[in-house]
């Protein structure tokens, strides 16, 4: 069985662990077989994840809930990927072999085990009245968890919210949706920002990286039109009902784009205010949808900090593939044959 080489020399792959403040570097990398994070893009409903594996006779498995830390990079340069909830452990061997551990913690927990929330409980329930920041507050305090809304978001009024038989984590990636918004749960934050801004929660500008052929071992463009595109004329129309309260309840529609194909919104909106707002939402969910491009690359000092959600821009790849990107998903694999880096943009 090949164990990954890691240490503190520069053009070395390296990591660190810790469980709950205590550090298990040493432990795990005498005999790590593989490390696996991946960071999945907001508005994907996916958790944020670790995955180790090590072969060790002494070992223990950590308890379910516990928080496990972590940290990437080469040498003694690491970024800080932030802090995971163990949610599945196992341990095994095979015949006549050594004991192998495999630990995944995620970044929101599946389990109840040290009073972690499930997220995926559903409930019924109604929001009236409020703003999407007092929505957020209320939600992401039931969970133990600090709501950070984007200022652009912070105040906007949602006049009703009916919530049945869903769970939290459905219901404000549903409402972020409408609102042209996207969700995450990240290091005991539930985040709720614009769908690609340019900016961080805190308003800082989020950095810009390029990619060049050269710096990868594959890659792959693809498009298609199997979505309407309302932004561009004749290529779709979407269609949204609502009701009029100033025109005694009557229920209208509104109508985005043009040509085919044509999609029925299905759920009524309580105002023209809101129709609006899906409209927005759901043009950009669909832009997001027309074209995509996968890469895989060799990991570098300059390429750690990669997260989803952040900015890349293509060059030297061809005339349509060169453009504008965000990451959707970065995965980071640390294997016996150094450190890998996928990512998904769209």
């Amino acid at each position: 069985m090949a164990y990954i080489d890691s240490g503190n020399m520069p053009w070395q792959p390296n990591f660190s662990l810790s469980v709950e403040g205590e550090d298990i570097t040493d432990i795990v990398r005498e005999n790590l077989v593989n490390l696996t994070l991946k960071d999945h893009g907001a508005g994907s409903k996916k958790s944020d994840e670790i995955t180790f594996s090590v072969v060790s006779a002494t070992l223990k498995l950590p308890a379910k809930g516990v928080k496990i830390s972590v940290a990437l990079g080469f040498g003694g340069e690491l970024v800080n990927k932030g802090t995971f909830v163990v949610d599945a452990r196992s341990s095994g061997q095979a015949s006549g072999g050594q004991r192998i551990v495999e630990i995944t913690a995620r970044a929101f927990s599946k389990t109840n085990e040290r009073g972690h929330s499930t997220l995926q409980s559903q409930k019924t329930r109604s929001f009236s009245g409020i703003t999407l920041g007092d929505f957020m507050l209320t939600v992401a305090s039931e969970h133990g968890l600090t709501a950070r809304v984007d200022s652009r978001l912070v105040n906007v009024p949602v006049e009703h919210i009916d919530q049945l038989g869903e769970s939290d984590m459905n219901l404000v990636t549903r409402i972020a949706g409408e609102c042209g918004a996207v969700s995450k749960i990240t290091h005991d934050y539930w985040v709720l920002s614009p769908r690609d801004s340019d900016t961080t929660i805190s308003g800082k500008p989020l950095p810009v990286r390029t990619l060049t052929p050269d710096m990868c071992e594959q890659w792959r463009y693809h498009d298609n039109s199997d979505h309407p595109d309302v932004s561009a004329k004749g290529s779709g129309t979407m269609i949204i009902p609502y009701i009029d309260s100033a025109d005694g309840g009557k229920q209208k529609t509104l109508t985005v784009g043009s040509g085919e194909p044509v999609f029925h919104y299905p759920a009524p909106q309580p105002s023209l205010k809101d129709a609006q707002y899906v409209a927005g939402g759901s043009t950009k969910h669909v832009e997001k949808k027309l074209r995509g491009m996968s890469l895989t690359l060799t990991g570098t000092p300059a390429l750690m900090g990669m997260t989803a959600e952040g900015k890349i821009t293509t060059e030297g790849f061809g005339s349509v593939e060169d453009r504008d990107w965000k990451i959707s998903r970065v995965e980071f694999r640390l294997q016996s044959k150094g450190l890998i880096i996928s990512v998904e943009l769209e």
